[in-house]
């Protein structure tokens, strides 16, 4: 059996580093929570592993049977009724194998009834220079004498 750590950082690698519940939208509450530190917000939202057939019933750590959950919405979680945590936990286990279905396919030869022209674009970069009173200075003054010279 593999540590909880392990897989949740297979499972972020696999579906990104958010709460499945989040992702989904399961949790729907008018008011903003609030925290006392900025260090509960963070520990609050920390994801967590999650046994969708929890480990009690013989369910084990693995991609198959975890899902992400913030800290908060696994608390909030185990709050819900059995019910509502099947149907929840049905959802984890759906959205995990659409996820595991769509593959992206690279085709050299498409067949659309318009032409598909390719573009080549330069990003520029956009961080400026560091201002240089002195360099400055000195360009004018060699422009300056370059100019008196002729």
């Amino acid at each position: 059996m593999s540590s909880n750590k392990s897989v949740r950082e297979q499972l972020e690698k696999r579906y990104g580093k958010e709460c499945f519940i989040e992702k989904l939208h399961l949790r729907k509450e008018n008011k903003p929570l609030k925290y006392t530190s900025k260090g509960q917000k963070k520990k609050m939202q920390q994801l967590t592993y999650h046994h969708i057939l929890e480990r009690s019933k013989g369910g084990k750590t693995t991609i198959q049977n975890g899902a992400l959950l913030s800290s908060e919405n696994h608390a909030w979680f185990h709050q819900q009724s059995l019910e509502k945590q099947d149907t929840m936990n049905q959802l984890f286990q759906d959205y995990k194998r659409l996820v595991d279905d769509c593959k992206v396919v690279l085709v050299d030869d498409l067949d659309v009834p318009f032409k598909i022209i390719p573009t080549d674009f330069v990003i520029e970069d956009k961080k400026q220079k560091k201002y240089n009173r002195a360099k400055k200075k000195q360009e004018d003054r060699r422009m300056a004498e370059d100019y008196l010279d002729r």
